[in-house]
């Protein structure tokens, strides 16, 4: 699979690039310490900005790779919201999975949705990659309404696919191929 790494990418609200170590501070303050973003992940909220460093050292760490697809989600202004990735689920199969945070103040405004969408463009235009899945828990609408406001297709309901701190979930499977994505 061809691999281009991640560059930034602008949409009319939304800048997407690289996280930085000095990003810890509205990283932390805008998400990763709260509690109604993380409750479908599986780590708690940061409690200290340690935390916080520490999970963005091993993404700027990851940047070295060109099969590294992580952005944080900044606002036009600079403010940190967010991040969003798609992980490489196979190189073989040229499929990758796609996940996203938004802090709990940003929801419901189609931040998510234009950086899923700016996402998704990105790798099929700059990429081989064939696939894109995502999925979310059944208790967690807001980001099945994510998935299929980007185009992405309901494939199927998957049991106690994901372990989170309260236990397994059911998630909804969706996804998109390059052929759909190409038609819209």
């Amino acid at each position: 699979m061809k691999h281009v790494g991640t560059k930034t990418i602008e949409t009319k609200r939304l800048t997407l690039r690289r996280l930085r170590l000095t990003d810890a501070e509205m990283m932390f303050r805008n998400w990763t310490s709260d509690d109604k973003v993380t409750n479908f992940l599986r780590w708690d909220a940061h409690k200290i900005i340690d935390d916080t460093k520490s999970m963005i050292q091993q993404w700027v760490n990851n940047y070295q790779y060109d099969s590294t697809y992580y952005w944080g989600i900044y606002l036009k202004e600079g403010k940190m919201i967010g991040s969003i990735g798609i992980t490489i689920t196979s190189d073989y199969d040229f499929k990758g999975a796609l996940g996203y945070k938004i802090g709990s103040r940003f929801w419901n405004q189609g931040y998510s949705s234009e950086a899923a969408r700016a996402v998704i463009d990105y790798m099929f235009n700059n990429t081989d990659i064939e696939r894109i899945d995502a999925f979310s828990s059944v208790e967690n609408p807001a980001s099945k309404k994510v998935m299929e406001k980007v185009g992405m297709h309901y494939e199927g309901l998957l049991r106690h696919y994901y372990k989170t701190r309260d236990g397994f979930h059911d998630c909804t499977l969706y996804g998109i191929i390059r052929e759909e994505w190409e038609q819209t």
